[in-house]
């Protein structure tokens, strides 16, 4: 009866525990389910419900392939049967991933693991599945995104790498760009030795000291150099990466991307020397020259040596240009670079700074005469003639030569002395060299330092038109304006005639500056004709000196280019013109240009020396008396009775000749009312309007002619 009782007693524990036991088990998340031996359902908890949407009353008793599309019912049934016999199966004792099936008929991804159960004595398996349909969802999405990132990486411009910090040096990751920018493979590039032999020699203590030092993570690597590809060929990249750290290992790496900019510092190179090198020559440029002479310059303070500039200006060069033209033109100055550059002693430099302009740099100089045996070579290398547009020219330079002292310390003034040298050889004769001197007086070196600033003034474009309105004193009105320059000088701001103008005519440059003055008054009269047309045009009178008097070819091409009538151009002369001995001359040049129909004046009249005679012969239309007779009208002096007798004579001589008569320099009303009295045609000066630019002379014609 004891024994009874205990078992009986043992059989209800049991059944507690196991109700314990499948209670836990229907409160599990994933599905259980209990199988027989020959493959039927014994028991399915709750989760099992959840997942395949079966009830277990109803799926209890059926076959456990009922849960899996029919392409897995084969394979599970064989791996039970498999296990029955051997003890074994592919899923038992592990996990399996297999397919679902739900109760609707929609399959999901499972995870299957199956062990071996006895209950009461009776074999079964109990499978533990779990739907892993975000898992996969999420693998798939982390494969595709792992896909992307390998396409992206492996067609990038780029070398993508990952790289180990530390003794090893390993590299975890080299993208396949590697061997196109090497040569090296991928795995070759694993070998830290190889991958620091394919950095050049002369960067590769720079990048291994930045490369060994040590940082925080998110730490910035950046540098360029350059590689030595498997050919022999030598690449620049630039090498970018940050520093990671693993968390679970602490190890720490470089993860980056190398990219190929041979082509850019190809570039970079290429716009570097276009900006220190003269596009014609290849020789340095001014800026290059000026570098190197300080530097030169500093060299020689600190070891007590000198250097010497030699500033080379070509002889005549405009003659080449203007008989054989400028393709011939640039042939020479070509050609003589290669005779300078290939005479040069070792370390010293030549340059083109501009125009038919070159400079030397002689390093290391002892004296004067060093320099001057340069100079002198300069000489012997230019007496072979050069064949130009199969033709043989000869081509002459004068040469100026400066030399540093212990007082010299600044090079741009070197170059100053040098450049005014070159000037005084050209003074000179020509075809020569002539040394700076600091014995040289100041006007001369003032006049020296003038024509150079001229010579530079119309490369630069430094001289300006200014305008000052001719009155009519019938009428009042504004009929003509006279062009006047203007040297905008970027130092001394703006000068008037007078204060370079005879350094102007001594060097010949006056006919350049003429020509541009001549150009843009024309330009800007057939501007303000269009603007304010009418009966009678408005005029523009352009000054010309003695050695200006500009040939017809010249007037001609103007008027054709400008479109203005010829009669509304004025050429102004001075009575010097008509009494110099190349009067002859200068009045048939006259007479040509009158037969383009352009109106001639007599500038300044009163002051020279003509005579009646000459006032008869020459083709001229107005006389323009001048300013000084002007002044003293209106004025209770001595002088002034006597202008006030001359003034109206010279119009009466004026009316009898036939000519017009023009009063300079009027600045008072009582100026003016006299000259209305005495019957001058017109005046013009700072009563009207003082020399004005182009746009402020416009405003004035709006007012004066828009009525």
């Amino acid at each position: 009866m004891r024994r009874l009782f205990a078992n009986r007693r043992f059989s209800d524990e049991l059944r507690e525990s196991e109700a314990r036991y499948r209670t836990v088990l229907d409160a599990a998340f994933d599905a259980i389910v209990t199988i027989t031996p020959d493959g039927l359902i014994r028991w399915f908890n709750r989760g099992a419900e959840r997942t395949f949407g079966h009830g277990a009353d109803e799926i209890v008793g059926q076959p456990v392939t009922a849960l899996m599309p029919e392409r897995y019912r084969e394979l599970c049934v064989a791996g039970l049967h498999r296990y029955l016999r051997t003890g074994e199966a592919r899923v038992v004792g592990g996990t399996t991933e297999l397919v679902g099936l739900r109760k609707d008929g929609s399959e999901f991804p499972i995870e299957m693991s199956l062990g071996e159960t006895h209950e009461n004595g009776q074999r079964l398996f109990t499978g533990v599945i779990r739907d892993i349909t975000e898992r996969k969802e999420a693998e798939t999405k982390q494969r595709e995104a792992e896909q992307r990132y390998r396409t992206l990486v492996e067609r990038v411009p780029a070398v993508v790498y990952i790289q180990e910090i530390g003794d090893s040096d390993s590299a975890v990751y080299m993208s396949p760009q590697i061997e196109a920018l090497t040569g090296y493979s991928p795995e070759e590039c694993e070998d830290s030795d190889l991958r620091w032999r394919m950095v050049h020699p002369e960067d590769r203590g720079r990048i291994q000291s930045e490369d060994g030092r040590t940082g925080e993570p998110g730490e910035v690597f950046s540098t360029e150099y350059r590689v030595l590809h498997r050919d022999g060929r030598t690449k620049w990249v630039r090498n970018e990466a940050v520093m990671i750290e693993d968390e679970t290992t602490q190890v720490r790496y470089w993860q980056g991307f190398m990219l190929d900019i041979t082509e850019r510092k190809a570039l970079e190179q290429e716009m570097h020397h276009q900006a220190h090198h003269d596009p014609l020559t290849g020789l340095p440029n001014r800026a290059l020259f000026m570098d190197r002479l300080k530097h030169a310059s500093a060299r020689a303070n600190r070891e007590g040596s000198r250097v010497g500039v030699l500033f080379t200006d070509l002889d005549n060069f405009k003659v080449v240009n203007d008989s054989l033209g400028h393709k011939a033109g640039d042939q020479l100055l070509i050609a003589i670079a290669g005779r300078l550059e290939a005479d040069l002693r070792p370390g010293d430099t030549a340059a083109r700074i501009g125009g038919d302009e070159f400079t030397i740099l002689a390093e290391n100089v002892t004296s004067v005469g060093d320099v001057v045996r340069m100079a002198e070579r300069i000489a012997e290398i230019l007496q072979p003639p050069f064949a130009l547009e199969g033709q043989e020219v000869f081509a002459t330079a004068s040469t100026g030569i400066a030399l540093s002292s212990p007082l010299q310390q600044q090079p741009a003034d070197l170059m100053r002395h040098a450049d005014m040298a070159m000037y005084k050889a050209k003074q000179r004769g020509k075809a020569r060299y002539e040394v700076f001197e600091t014995s040289m007086g100041t006007d001369a070196l003032e006049r020296l330092r003038l024509e150079i600033e001229l010579r530079r003034a119309l490369g630069r474009g430094e001289f300006r038109v200014y305008y000052q309105p001719i009155m009519a004193l019938e009428s009042g009105r504004i009929v003509g304006t006279e062009a006047l320059v203007r040297w905008e000088h970027p130092r001394r701001g703006l000068l008037v005639p007078g204060e370079f103008l005879s350094v102007a005519e001594d060097t010949g440059l006056i006919l350049q500056i003429g020509e541009e003055v001549l150009r843009e008054a024309c330009h800007q009269l057939r501007a303000w004709q269009r603007r304010y047309p009418a009966p009678k045009p408005l005029t523009v009178s352009v000054n010309l000196s003695p050695r200006q008097l500009f040939g017809p070819e010249l007037v001609a091409e103007i008027l054709a280019e400008t479109e203005i009538d010829p009669t509304t151009l004025q050429l102004e002369i001075t009575e010097g013109v008509m009494t110099s001995n190349d009067a002859n001359s200068a009045n048939s040049t006259l007479r040509s240009l009158k037969d383009l129909h352009i109106q001639l004046a007599v500038d300044d009249f009163g002051m020279g020396y003509s005579s009646l005679s000459y006032l008869k012969r020459f083709p001229v239309d107005f006389l323009k008396i001048d300013r000084s007779f002007i002044a003293g009208l209106g004025q209770d002096t001595d002088g002034a009775s006597k202008d006030a007798e001359i003034v109206p004579a010279m119009i009466d001589l004026t009316h009898a000749l036939g000519l017009k008569a023009v009063a300079e320099g009027v600045e008072t009303a009582e100026q003016l009312a006299q000259l209305q009295d005495m019957g001058c045609d017109f005046a013009q000066g700072n009563y009207f309007s003082e020399p004005l630019p182009s746009k402020e002379l416009s405003t004035l014609l709006d007012k004066e002619l828009a009525n």
